[in-house]
């Protein structure tokens, strides 16, 4: 009897203290105005980029807020994404979910660089996102 209650509990525990996890994977991607990047048989491309964020050291009414457009395309199919980040995003994002050949995956928007100066500068914009496959 013993040993019936021993094993037992020794398959309890193997059977439910063995659960595969689920895999996820996170990449970072930088961008520039019209970089593309390959995610399975898609392509990611930053079609532009929209920064009213308030520059360094300026008093502003308002925060602003910074846009990145995307395009994804695959399986002949375009798919228009904006992420946004900032006080004045409205009922946009900085994280939505994808579906990319049937895989669900989630981009978020890490950030918009360099943040805007008063003074323009010609350093080129960088958009930075984080794509999770779920």
């Amino acid at each position: 009897m013993k040993n019936l209650i021993f094993l037992f509990i020794a398959l309890s525990i193997f059977f439910f203290g063995c659960k595969k996890k689920s895999e996820t994977k996170t990449t970072n991607y930088d961008f520039e105005i019209n970089t593309s990047k390959s995610i399975g048989a898609s392509t990611l491309v930053l079609k532009s980029i929209s920064d009213s964020r308030c520059p360094i050291n300026v008093d502003c009414i308002s925060a602003g807020g910074a846009r990145a457009y995307f395009k994804l395309t695959g399986n002949n199919v375009d798919q228009e994404i904006i992420l946004c980040k900032g006080g004045e995003c409205g009922t946009l994002e900085s994280v939505t979910n994808i579906k990319i050949n049937g895989i669900n995956y989630s981009i978020k928007l890490i950030d918009i660089t360099p943040y805007p100066q008063l003074q323009k500068s010609n350093i080129t914009k960088t958009v930075k996102v984080e794509l999770t496959k779920a």
